[in-house]
Formats: structure tokens, sequence, C-alpha cells
């Protein structure tokens, strides 16, 4: 049987009792729970826990140094390998009208190594037309500690996304 993982709860950054490690947010935009995500297997939480951020403009920034992994989906999803161990995907959904090339203004196709707040992807979307939903997942959560949400609005590579509150063995 698969295990889902537990939602990431919502808790105000004054409130977490010993946080040990921000995870900076590679989007910017309105903060919302994994399970308003339209991809139903991000979703579940089924390949593990994160939030969705409702973006306001469709740029993904890298939350850590460490390995890009895989560039899937168009150039709409990234898996990550964190310095500290974390694994993360980075999902966009952008819609099939806006995931094209011509849309596409900036990616990191041919990179290996990522620096923290670099630029991986730009979509060139009209903000009458952008809808965009992202997610970050942690692939390899089971083993950490409570993790939070702890704003609700979030500028990219500039204030914290998840908020892991005690040790983990990754």
């Amino acid at each position: 049987m698969i295990e889902l993982s537990s939602p990431i709860q919502y808790r105000p950054i004054s409130q977490i009792a010993n946080p040990i490690a921000h995870i900076p947010s590679p989007f910017s935009g309105k903060v919302l729970p994994l399970s308003a995500h339209p991809n139903a297997a991000i979703a579940s939480g089924m390949l593990g826990i994160g939030v969705c951020v409702q973006m306001r403009v469709p740029l993904l920034l890298s939350p850590c140094n460490g390995k890009l992994i895989q560039i899937r989906k168009n150039n709409c999803e990234y898996i990550l390998h964190a310095n500290n161990g974390l694994k993360m995907l980075l999902s966009l959904e952008v819609g099939n009208e806006f995931a094209k090339p011509e849309y596409l203004k900036a990616n990191s196709f041919g990179k290996t190594t990522i620096k923290l707040g670099e630029p991986l992807c730009f979509f060139d979307i009209p903000l009458s037309e952008a809808k965009t939903m992202a997610a970050i997942v942690l692939l390899n959560a089971q083993k950490l500690g409570a993790c939070y949400y702890p704003l609700k609005q979030v500028s990219a590579a500039k204030e914290p996304i998840i908020t892991i509150a005690r040790a983990c063995a990754l």
C-alpha cells in the first residue's frame, strides 16, 4: 500500500519552535497547501511533502546549492539534489498553450551544478494570461522532522518557503 505524506501545515515563522533550517522559496507568490496543485500525483502527497505557490511571475530560481539531476516536462519540472542532502522536485504548471519554446526565455539545459538564487527557467507569459501554479516537493522527506510553511506570501530567493523545526538525518 502506498503511504501518502502528511501535509505541511501553516505556522507563522515567529511561532515555530527551534527552527533549524529554512528552504528559500524558488518562486514568488501566494503559498497554498500542496493539495491545491492541479497535478493529482503532486497534490496527493504521493511524491513527498511540499507546498504550492500561485505565482505572480513564471520565474523559477534555485532554492539551494547543489546538483541539477533532471529537467522534464517541457522545462516545467526540475529535480534537484541539494548539497545538504535534500532532494526536491520543482514543478511549474504554466498551461499547455505556454509550455512551448517560444515562451521559454531562460532555461538550465546542460547545467549540472546550481547555486542558490540562480535562475532555472523563465516563461514570458502575458500577466493577464498567467495562472501559473508551482510546487516544491521534498522527495526524501521521510527523514525530516516537523516541517511548516511560515509565510503566506513569498519572494523568490529572499524568504523561506519551508521551515524544518528539528534535526533530521539525511
